[in-house]
């Protein structure tokens, strides 16, 4: 309810980002303070970077994007291709 002012496509590219941002500090164990560089670089708050830092190192988060996603990678399910062409 909170955010049902957000334009869902905005919302679906900040959810797919942070889930990013997630999996791939698991997938490399990056260590708080690499995360809170990179965050600081991406101009959040420091509140905000030591409320992400405290659920990450709970461990629990990363399990939870990464059970999120399914147990197979994503793939492509349909695709529509237009060709466009100029005769001179």
């Amino acid at each position: 309810p909170d955010l049902k002012d957000i334009d869902p496509t905005v919302l679906k590219h900040c959810h797919a980002a942070a889930a990013t941002c997630i999996l791939e500090a698991g997938k490399h164990k990056a260590d708080i303070a690499a995360i809170s560089t990179c965050l600081e670089d991406c101009k959040l708050d420091k509140e905000r970077i030591e409320q992400f830092c405290t659920e990450y190192q709970c461990g629990e988060l990363v399990t939870v994007v990464s059970f999120s996603i399914g147990r197979s990678p994503l793939h492509i399910t349909d695709v529509s291709w237009r060709l466009e062409y100029q005769i001179k």
